[in-house]
């Protein structure tokens, strides 16, 4: 799994030579740590002097992010079927918070981990209730604040950064159960921990989506793309892109006012089994009148082997069998007063 890539996960493109990561939270391999490990494991694998070993790892049934300081719940459980296919499952619950809240880490946590593949929650801040806020938009760009994905999740911000969570605000779930053999039942939880006074900088989230794409049957690197403008200064944070089993590429672009592209994330080798979030070790700067561009590539040939079926054309959908082509962007301007 080491040799051919699979672990550890991660599929951002290695930087070039004698360059650092750009990615904080880079899971890669160096040459040489990939060296060393291999070598132990075909030589006699010693363990070494038992003194200097790490202390073993505990795992506790504690939330990730430490102790929260409030917790949300659905108001009741879900009943997941032992086999088939579930419909995403959507349901609204109201935070009951008496005031507005900085949010400086998140986790979202089921009850039945076997059943889940993954849960987006959106928030709608009062007076949002309609169409066009939450998952309500139809392609997921607006109103992302957490996400329980393989390989993703909790998030905690660095110091000086959060998210505002206002009093009155409602959390929309969008669940995906997977069926495994057993019918049980769930009932999902996200934690926050708050700042106790307002931080330096406002977290923003905004998705890049394109919900016309049309993968034709047999298309064996069929390409999809959406923009979007940037209307002021921004400073990037984090790019998370999200594909179901045909993906096999995204990359995100800056287009400066002059028309020339930079590329800020490749992913060459894009993996569904691992949605992963690529945080920058250093905010980048994006000048008022850019674009950001996102790409999405699809294998829909015979040649995929996660393929549930090469001679259909696949079109958006929520359920895997189908397709998105959606990237989510996290920043915040450097000039906005908190």
């Amino acid at each position: 799994q080491v040799q051919r890539g699979a672990m550890p996960p991660w599929f951002a493109a290695a930087p070039a030579a004698g360059h650092d990561s750009p990615w904080a939270n880079d899971r890669a391999l160096s040459a040489r740590d990939q060296a060393d490990l291999l070598a132990w494991l075909e030589g006699d694998r010693a363990p070494g002097d038992p003194a200097t070993a790490p202390l073993p790892r505990r795992f506790e049934d504690e939330w990730t992010i430490g102790k929260p300081d409030y917790i949300v719940q659905l108001p009741r459980p879900v009943a997941i079927k032992a086999e088939g296919v579930m419909p995403y499952q959507k349901a609204t619950v109201e935070t009951a918070l008496s005031e507005d809240k900085w949010v400086t880490a998140v986790e979202v946590r089921p009850t039945a981990k076997a059943a889940v593949h993954h849960v987006l929650v959106f928030a709608r801040p009062p007076g949002q209730r309609g169409r066009g806020s939450g998952d309500d938009s139809g392609d997921g760009t607006i109103g992302f604040f957490a996400a329980y994905v393989p390989g993703n999740t909790f998030q905690i911000y660095p110091e000086g950064f959060a998210k505002p969570l206002p009093a009155g605000t409602r959390l929309r779930f969008q669940i995906h159960y997977t069926p495994y053999g057993t019918a049980t039942n769930d009932q999902m939880q996200i934690a926050f921990k708050f700042a106790p006074k307002p931080p330096r900088h406002r977290i923003h989230v905004v998705g890049i989506a394109n919900p016309m794409l049309r993968i034709p049957a047999g298309a064996p690197h069929h390409p999809e793309s959406a923009s979007l403008p940037v209307p002021r200064e921004a400073r990037v944070l984090a790019l998370m892109p999200h594909m179901h089993v045909r993906g096999k590429a995204f990359r995100f672009e800056w287009v400066n006012p002059e028309g020339v592209s930079k590329t800020l994330l490749d992913v060459p080798r894009y993996d569904f089994n691992w949605q992963l979030s690529y945080r920058m070790a250093r905010p980048l700067d994006i000048p008022s009148g850019s674009r950001l561009r996102a790409t999405a590539w699809y294998d829909n040939s015979a040649n995929n082997p996660a393929n549930p079926d090469p001679a259909r054309e696949v079109r958006w959908g929520e359920q895997t069998y189908e397709e998105m082509m959606l990237g989510y962007v996290e920043y915040y301007f450097p000039d906005e007063g908190i």
